[in-house]
């Protein structure tokens, strides 16, 4: 499985779809947090300035800083990506627990932009489905 976000069209739908996103706004007021996402060797980083998606771009490791890093095989991004997500793939903190995703990092911004981070991984389950609706 590809993950939308690594193709530049659906990174522009991704961040224009989280920036209008009444629920993300307001759980991400002055989030200010660079994320890198990866899934099968691929890694995106993902700029939030003051609440918003600012830009996502290829991740080199080294080159950027990064506050929280989620990584995960094809097969958790397609289990937690899939319309109704399986028992140990409901978010990211079921995945954790279970062992299927590794979130390294900032532990404090992630516990205090958890929410957020969880409204992100519902947008993206939205945008993967739109076309097998």
């Amino acid at each position: 499985m590809t993950l939308q976000l690594f193709d530049a069209p659906a990174a522009e739908r991704l961040r224009n779809r989280i920036n209008s996103d009444g629920l993300f706004g307001l759980v991400s007021r002055d989030m200010t947090l660079n994320v890198a996402i990866e899934a099968n060797g691929e890694a995106r980083l993902l700029k939030f300035r003051d609440g918003a998606l600012r830009a996502i771009g290829r991740f080199v490791p080294l080159t950027e800083p990064v506050d929280i890093a989620i990584q995960g095989n094809a097969e958790f991004w397609q289990k937690l990506l899939s319309p109704v997500p399986p028992p140990r793939f409901q978010n990211l903190y079921a995945g954790v627990r279970a062992g299927t995703c590794v979130v390294a990092g900032n532990g404090e911004l992630y516990n205090a932009y958890f929410p957020a981070l969880s409204r992100l991984t519902e947008i993206m389950r939205d945008l993967q489905n739109a076309g097998h609706r």
